[in-house]
């Protein structure tokens, strides 16, 4: 059964043209609960508008907070609040909350697709194996396993997104 969430879809100006381009997997934010982030790693990232990463991934979960606070207005009484997608002219916010609130964050291009089972699949399969079920993990520390980066490092690369980079011309 898929989650009854919406994606919300926000447009900027039209005028966008895929000139050639597809899917690509840009970058993953993982944070915990309280907003700290954890994990962050780019593969192909168009640019940085923050002075730092440490502000980028300020600015990325309080947008994060602000869409599910929005998303929780809107929605219906009688369907599950909550979102799993975020789409622009230029990128996509994939979304995935644990029931402990652990969020992982996966910004591609919006031609790559549901995302939806790449991020359980990171959860269940990369988050559990190397830091949950690590014994010398500590819930909240950040995830600066070497086992966990390969893992997630090798899941996306070998990812169909993350080979559909874009093409010049």
């Amino acid at each position: 059964t898929r989650d009854r969430k919406a994606a919300i879809i926000i447009r900027p100006s039209p005028g966008w043209e895929e000139g050639g381009r597809r899917a690509m997997i840009y970058n993953l934010y993982v944070y915990n609960r309280e907003g700290a982030c954890l994990f962050y790693h780019e593969w192909r990232r168009p640019h940085m508008n923050a002075d730092s990463p440490a502000e980028d991934q300020k600015l990325m979960y309080g947008f994060l907070f602000s869409l599910k606070q929005v998303v929780n207005k809107l929605t219906p009484e009688n369907a599950a609040p909550g979102f799993y997608a975020c789409q622009s002219n230029k990128y996509k916010l994939n979304y995935f909350e644990t029931p402990t609130g652990l969020r992982f964050v996966l910004n591609t291009d919006p031609h790559a697709g549901d995302m939806r089972d790449a991020l359980r699949f990171m959860y269940s399969n990369i988050y559990v194996e190397y830091a949950s079920k690590n014994p010398v993990y500590r819930v909240g520390d950040p995830l600066d396993n070497q086992l966990f980066f390969e893992a997630v490092d090798r899941f996306i690369r070998s990812h169909s997104a993350f080979e559909s980079a874009p093409q010049s011309g």
